[in-house]
């Protein structure tokens, strides 16, 4: 990387040429990655001129078309291509200014593209890539896509499409992982072949003995067989481990995927949902990864054997050949009709075992309603009802995978018979050798044995389709593209808003213009409750006005929601505690609030004295909800953790009403001394603490 002591006069095109380069380089990442540009819309302005410019405007245009980009200090070449297998790109910042990104290994080569004025590709051996990791003292950038299953999802902004259908899921969901697919398929091909060991040697046999008792060529069919047979077991075990890979990489695939789209999903889509209620749906990953594994292992060698057995057979007598294709057809078009309705069907049962989870999760969480004011009777009743709905879903479920069974296993049995009739007539013929009707036999037993064991595991199938058709629908919500700004100045900013028309659900109410100066603190009142969290909704970026703009620093609302991680726009909104420890809770993760800012903005809220008699301190686990923490003390939480992190504007609704009314005032003053400079907005009813504000803006329905 090169030096960033430059000359005052050439600053201005040194910056311009070094922004121009990683442009280049977050284009190449992209489109290796085979993702959209967004028409071009690369914002890598605002990125403060330091020692760490470069990796820094990286970070910012990765994010921006939708790339994940981690900072590895060091990295080996077995590990760098380890991440290159997996699907993601590996950037290397030279010494003298050049950026080599490592995009894939073919075969005992690696293709790379080098990036400075203008962009080179190439392929180079691995102890090339030894070298260029070596020629780096800044570390590497490993990127790979946010929404990696987006193949899967619907592809409409605002989750109104219509979405894909579980067999088209599917079938993207398996292209994502073609590479070790066709490995699989390889290795039963493989497989299947030495399978036929069997029926040959027992044909061969057959022959012998008819011929006479001899024991030499016993022993070598037996070691041939042996041979084959082993061969063949190894082969299967590899298939077992690539379609364990396989699983896995779903598995990180699809949740990776969830971890960077929950967080920037559209709220106003999540409105008519439960979101814990969603989620639930994560654990049909497990039904898709067990279900997959059954479909390569066993449909594959089933349908490669029936295919191989068929060829062998023609090889015997052209009627064999005859009745393996009736047979084949028999199987494809019966199972189809037969089949018919049981995807929808699966996917009927499991919208029936959700609508269970979901009726069970309101019943333990609101004891309210449901222990104390009497509920009791219609939380048993509505389980009643909505099992009855799974039952129901499931007969009719089930008589779909039972008259495939019934079919399945009753031809076994004609198939069977019919072929040792068959076989016998042309051997009385003298059309067949007594060896090769063994053989036949076995050939078939094992095709259609294989069909009635599909037959069987059918069930399989259908749940895939309905774990693929649950996720799909996470996959299909909508989230907010990052188009913003990722960094942000260290001063306050100023926030106006046009007269504005906002519609959520049932609720519409139209707001008049408004501006506060950078750095003042607003207080939102009236009576009006639901214009009141419309307005806070809308300049936080939470939801998009019907009409009218709002700007933050210059930026749309929504933009700005995503802009910096936290240090540009926070909001305190409502109780949003999770599953963790009290640091990580104020944290979030967030580079650059450690434990003396954790105390701080703790005592600024008025909850550090508290926190400090738990056994663990600010390391004690939280339950999702906050307890051990009363409700105020909660609220107190979620104050510190929207100013932990300097914002440059911070908005709180109504959580202010949630202190005591002797703190509010003292409270609110500490925020804005350790949150400075920063613009406050504040929805409140408390009029002590309204007159603490510079401005008041009362908000009423229109």
């Amino acid at each position: 990387m090169p030096s960033l002591e430059i000359d005052e006069k050439d600053r201005g095109f040194a910056t311009i040429h070094r922004e121009e380069v990683v442009r280049r380089v977050v284009r190449r990442v992209a489109a290796v990655l085979d993702l959209n540009d967004f028409g071009g819309r690369l914002d890598l302005s605002g990125v403060p001129d330091c020692q760490q410019w470069e990796r820094n405007v990286l970070e910012v245009g990765c994010r921006q078309l939708g790339v994940y980009a981690t900072q590895l200090d060091s990295i080996s070449e077995t590990h760098a291509l380890d991440f290159v297998r997996e699907g993601h790109v590996v950037i290397v910042p030279h010494k003298d200014g050049d950026y080599s990104i490592i995009e894939r290994q073919l075969g005992n080569r690696v293709e790379i593209a080098t990036v400075n004025g203008s962009t080179r590709h190439g392929t180079v051996s691995r102890t090339t890539i030894s070298s260029l990791l070596g020629d780096t003292d800044s570390g590497v950038v490993v990127a790979k896509c946010e929404l990696g299953c987006d193949s899967l999802s619907a592809h409409d902004e605002d989750g109104n499409g219509e979405h894909p259908t579980p067999l088209r899921r599917f079938l993207r969901l398996l292209k994502l992982e073609s590479n070790d697919i066709w490995t699989v398929v390889l290795f039963a091909l493989v497989s299947g072949v030495l399978s036929l060991a069997t029926p040959l040697a027992v044909e061969s046999l057959v022959n012998v003995v008819s011929w006479g008792t001899y024991l030499q060529p016993l022993v070598v069919l037996s070691l041939i067989l042996l041979a084959s047979l082993g061969l063949s077991g190894i082969l299967k075990v590899m298939q077992a481990v690539v379609v364990e890979i396989i699983q896995r990489r779903q598995f990180v695939r699809i949740v990776g995927d969830l971890a960077h789209r929950f967080p920037r999903a559209k709220q106003a889509y999540l409105k008519k949902y439960y979101p814990r209620e969603l989620a639930n749906r994560v654990f049909d990953i497990m039904t898709i990864q067990k279900a997959t594994a059954v479909l390569l292992l066993d449909g594959v060698s089933i349908l490669l054997t029936t295919c191989l057995g068929m060829l062998l057979l023609a090889f015997y007598h052209p009627f064999l050949l005859g009745f393996n294709i009736a047979l084949l057809l028999t199987m494809i078009s019966i199972t189809w009709l037969l089949g018919r309705g049981g995807i929808n069907t699966s996917i009927d049962e499991s919208i029936a075992k959700y609508r269970i989870v979901h009726w069970l999760q309101d019943v333990i969480s609101f004891p309210g309603a449901f222990k104390i004011n009497g509920g009791e009777d219609l939380a048993i009743e509505k389980a009643n009802s909505l099992a009855a709905e799974y039952l129901e879903a499931r007969r009719s479920q089930f008589r779909v995978v039972i008259r495939q069974i019934a079919f399945a296993i009753g031809l076994q049995v004609f198939a069977s018979t019919a072929l040792l009739g068959l076989g016998g007539w042309l051997v009385i013929g003298g059309q067949l050798t007594l060896g090769q009707l063994v053989a036949s036999e076995l050939v078939v037993t094992v095709v259609v044995g294989a069909f009635a064991k599909a037959g069987k595991s059918i069930e399989k199938f259908y749940d895939l389709m309905a774990g693929i058709d649950k996720v799909g629908y996470l996959l299909d919500i909508p989230v907010d593209p990052r188009r913003g700004r990722l960094s942000v100045a260290d001063e306050a900013c100023t926030l106006e808003w046009s007269d504005l028309g906002v519609q959520v659900g049932a609720n519409k109410r139209s707001i008049p213009a408004g501006r506060i100066a950078a750095g003042s603190s607003l207080a939102v009142t009236g009576n009006d409750l639901v214009a009141k969290s419309l307005f806070t909704d809308v300049v936080a970026g939470l939801v998009s006005p019907t009409s009218g703009i709002v700007t933050v620093a210059e930026m749309d609302a929504p933009q700005a929601a995503v802009a910096g991680k936290g240090r540009l726009v926070a909001v305190a909104k409502r109780i949003e505690v999770f599953h963790a420890s009290i640091a990580e809770n104020v944290e979030l993760g967030r580079a650059g609030i450690g434990e003396d800012r954790v105390r701080e903005v703790l005592k600024a809220v008025g909850l550090w004295n508290i926190v400090h008699e738990l056994p663990d301190g600010v390391n004690a686990d939280l339950a999702t909800g906050g307890y051990p923490l009363s409700r105020d003390q909660v609220a107190r939480l979620m104050l510190a953790r929207a100013i932990a992190a300097r914002p440059r504007m911070v908005v709180v609704e109504s959580l202010m009403d949630d202190l005591p009314p002797s703190e509010r005032v003292e409270v609110w003053a500490a925020m804005r001394a350790v949150c400075s400079p920063c613009t406050f907005v504040v929805s409140t009813n408390d009029v002590s603490l309204s007159a603490a504000c510079d401005r008041q803006f009362e908000v009423e329905g229109y």
